[in-house]
C-alpha cells in the first residue's frame, strides 16, 4: 500500500522533512547525521538550499532511507529477492560454514549473511568502513586470528 507521499509528486524538501519526522528526529539531530548544522537542515527542508551528495551519503550510512528522499518511493519490505538471498547464503556457506579449521556460531554466520545481503542492496555498514580494524565485527576478528 502506498503512503500519501508516494501517490503524488512531493517536492524534495517535503520528502526530507517527512523522513526526519518519521524517525522522530529534530532538525538538529537529523542534520548531525548528515554532517550539517540545524540551520543547514532547515535550509534544505525549506527548499532554500539543496542537499549535497556528501550529506545524502552520510544519511545513507546512518541507515536513513535516502532512496525515499531522492525519489519519493520506498522499497517494499514485503518483497524478497530470492536470488540475492540464495547467492548470499551460498557465499556464506562456502566461505565460512564449510571451514573445518574454524567453528562459527549461528549468530556469527547470520551476521555475515545479513552483511552480504545488505551490501548487495547498497547498504554500507559504517563499522566496516574503518580500514584495518574489525573491533565491532567478531567474525572478521576470528578470521584475522
Amino acid at each position: 500500500m502506498k503512503t500519501p507521499f508516494e501517490n503524488s509528486v512531493v517536492p524534495l524538501p517535503e520528502r526530507l522533512r517527512a523522513e526526519r519526522k518519521r524517525l522522530h528526529l529534530s532538525q538538529e539531530e537529523f542534520g548531525r547525521l548528515g554532517g550539517v548544522t540545524k540551520t543547514a537542515q532547515w535550509l534544505y527542508e525549506s527548499g532554500r538550499n539543496w542537499p549535497t551528495l556528501e550529506y545524502l551519503e552520510s544519511l545513507r550510512l546512518h541507515g536513513i532511507d535516502v532512496g525515499f528522499i531522492a525519489t519519493g518511493s520506498r522499497q517494499s519490505k514485503d518483497h524478497l529477492d530470492w536470488v540475492i538471498l540464495k547467492n548470499a547464503f551460498l557465499l556464506i556457506q562456502h566461505s565460512f560454514a564449510e571451514r573445518t579449521d574454524m567453528k562459527f556460531t549461528a549468530e556469527q554466520l547470520f551476521d555475515a549473511f545479513k552483511s552480504v545481503v545488505d551490501a548487495s542492496m547498497g547498504v554500507t555498514r559504517s563499522d566496516l568502513l574503518k580500514e584495518g580494524t574489525h573491533e565491532s565485527n567478531p567474525l572478521m576478528e576470528k578470521l584475522d586470528e
